[in-house]
């Protein structure tokens, strides 16, 4: 947006952003941090702290250090919190809601607000009406985080947050698919729905001058069950049984936190049960610069997702990096298939459908190499962060004709 002449900013919300780009924003407060929402649901006297007090809590030092804890909020806890952020002006995080919004009459007035997730929507309706400006929430995946919810929690959470979701000006989707299957959920009419697919910043992808030494498969996600790496393990020792690519490599990177590490060990071990341990590569929490250079040395890119992906932006970085692809027929992978060319679908049903279909690409390597390049033109033409920013900008002026 800042390329193509606008002023933008971003608000960190929650924890301080993570990033494996540069930060575009500079050293901006972060809003509704994780310690303060926690001790404001938890204790009624932290809902009337000063601000300096609130500014320690919110301190990036002491957010990085409490998030290295991922099994410190149970499934009670998670479900009150998120019920106190939907409760938002009228529920014990009001202050912070009235945080953010005396944040923006301290500063200039933007034209629009876009909540990075629809689930800040109870406080997108604050700020639209405080400050009378449009507000639009994208659709990120929600649907994953709402079903985990505990069923005591779930139903209020989803009447609260639809509730604030329709006062917004509009949602945008990063798929058809997720755009038709929440506003579905939020029992919204499908034209409040905008579809604008998530793109990649390009910097640094290019094809390979030379095909990898030998042939491998990659996966590149979160390093747990829902993204189905143990899925991809037993088709690549699936593979190996049959005997038709010896030299198969598997190589693995991605997230994983201390709850993931059992998880991974497991898929080790049957690697290792196999005698397959010198042919595969584990990566976890590498930096840009690794990703990089993980995807430029891959033969076939999968990620055997259990669920219905709203998008899956890891799919677009191999295709960038002239990877084809080997995905589930769910959710959105069939429309980025669809509008790449970039590799193959597979019905996830069917036990050896996934080794099969890897197998069928690596048998036709001068049609996968093509697949790769058709995948890499189209990224770069259509999901660059660049070409999206600009349908994002007229995507806005069309729907609201004052902004200039």
């Amino acid at each position: 947006l800042r390329e193509i002449g606008h002023d933008a900013f971003m608000l960190p919300m929650y924890l301080p952003r993570f990033l494996d780009e540069d930060p575009v924003s500079g050293d901006m407060p972060i809003f509704f941090g994780g310690i303060n929402v926690y001790l404001q649901y938890k204790f009624s006297l932290f809902r009337k702290t000063p601000a300096w007090m609130d500014r320690f809590f919110d301190s990036k030092w002491l957010l990085r250090k409490v998030s290295a804890r991922s099994d410190m909020t149970e499934g009670k806890d998670l479900g009150e919190i998120t019920l106190a952020t939907f409760q938002g002006e009228n529920g014990p995080l009001a202050k912070e809601v009235r945080k953010v919004v005396d944040w923006f009459r301290e500063h200039e007035r933007p034209d629009a607000v876009f909540l990075s997730t629809i689930l800040l929507a109870a406080l997108g309706r604050v700020v639209k009406r405080e400050l009378n400006l449009p507000v639009y929430g994208f659709l990120q995946g929600e649907d994953s985080f709402l079903d985990t919810l505990l069923d005591e929690y779930r139903t209020e959470a989803m009447e609260l947050l639809s509730a604030d979701v329709a006062r917004l000006d509009g949602c945008i989707a990063p798929s058809r698919y997720f755009g038709s299957a929440m506003a579905k959920r939020f029992d919204l009419p499908e034209e409040n729905v905008r579809f604008l697919p998530n793109g990649i910043t390009l910097d640094g992808y290019s094809l390979p001058d030379t095909p990898p030494a030998k042939p491998s498969i990659g996966f590149l996600a979160r390093l747990c069950p829902l993204k189905g790496l143990d899925l991809l393990v037993d088709a690549y020792l699936e593979i190996m049984k049959r005997g038709n690519h010896s030299e198969l490599e598997l190589r693995i990177a991605g997230g994983m936190t201390d709850d993931d590490a059992p998880y991974v060990e497991e898929q080790k071990e049957k690697i290792r049960a196999a005698g397959l341990d010198g042919q595969t590569t584990f990566l976890p929490n590498v930096d840009r610069d690794g990703k990089l250079a993980f995807l430029r040395d891959l033969t076939l890119f999968s990620v055997p997702s259990r669920y219905p992906e709203a998008f899956g932006l890891y799919v677009v970085e191999a295709l960038a990096a002239g990877v084809p692809v080997v995905l589930p027929h769910a959710g959105a992978f069939p429309e980025i298939i669809e509008a790449t060319d970039g590799g193959l679908l597979y019905q996830s049903e069917k036990t050896s459908a996934l080794p099969d279909a890897l197998e069928n690409l690596l048998s036709r390597p001068e049609e996968a190499h093509a697949m790769g390049l058709r995948g890499h033109e189209t990224v770069t033409e259509r999901f660059s962060n660049k070409t999206l920013a600009v349908e994002l900008v007229d995507l806005v002026k069309s729907l609201h004709p004052t902004i200039s």
